[in-house]
């Protein structure tokens, strides 16, 4: 949905973060920064993206040759006109436009109910994309079989063959049994997985992820971060610091 910038008196009202466009006086800003020659009247945004009744905009920046009349944000990463699909950049040249799909919003929820972004997926005719947070455009995630991929959480992902970890396959896990405990671990019918590797130092029987900490788990003689054996004691204490954040 398209919405209309916030009229401020001043630019000190808008405030730290991703407040994206508003108006201030007879000008159009990106936070606090100008968008040249942009619309008041007819301006109207999207996450980044924007236009107006005569230019299309990604972070105040105007796409060059872009159709306003026709152009439609399809996620937070991408969007399209009549002509071309666009990313954070400007026209995405290595995608086909008449096949080209987005698989998710490529946004989530935080703990302090703002919208962020997300590692994201889109597929065309040639195979699979992959977008994160600090990449303008997306890279191809090969040997994926597109047609059977499937979107298990923020991180995780499957096809008929393997389990994808934020784009990368993790050898020797078994996608038909596998579940995501969080955006880090995970386990199939034989293995404790820690983002994408087997975590082989673990005992798969008594493995345990902790509520609200996608970083720590344990089992029933040792502790882990990430994929890293950590002491009891560290253990502890970043529990505690997690209680002491929410």
């Amino acid at each position: 949905m398209w919405l209309k910038p916030e009229c401020i008196t001043s630019l000190k009202e808008a405030g730290p973060g991703n407040r994206y466009y508003n108006i201030a006086g007879a000008g159009i800003y990106y936070n606090t920064y100008p968008v040249k020659h942009a619309d008041p009247g007819t301006f109207m945004y999207r996450y980044g993206f924007a236009k107006d009744k005569d230019r299309c905009y990604r972070m105040g920046e105007a796409f060059r040759g872009a159709d306003a009349a026709s152009f439609e944000v399809l996620n937070r990463y991408f969007a399209r006109d009549k002509n071309h699909i666009y990313n954070r950049e400007g026209i995405d040249k290595k995608v086909d436009y008449a096949t080209f799909e987005v698989l998710d919003t490529g946004e989530r929820t935080g703990g302090d109910g703002r919208a962020h972004d997300e590692t994201s997926y889109a597929k065309d005719k040639n195979g699979l994309w992959m977008m994160t947070y600090y990449q303008y455009k997306p890279v191809a995630v090969k040997g994926v079989d597109s047609t059977t991929f499937e979107r298990i959480n923020a991180s995780f992902a499957k096809d008929v063959r393997y389990v994808i970890w934020q784009g990368k396959k993790v050898k020797k896990a078994d996608p038909g049994s596998f579940q995501a405990w969080n955006e880090n671990y995970g386990r199939d019918a034989n293995h404790v997985i820690c983002q994408d590797n087997l975590l082989t130092a673990a005992d798969y029987a008594s493995f345990e992820t902790v509520p609200h900490n996608i970083t720590i788990a344990r089992d029933r003689s040792s502790y882990f971060q990430f994929d890293r054996s950590i002491t009891e004691e560290d253990y502890t204490a970043l529990i505690k610091d997690n209680i002491g954040d929410k």
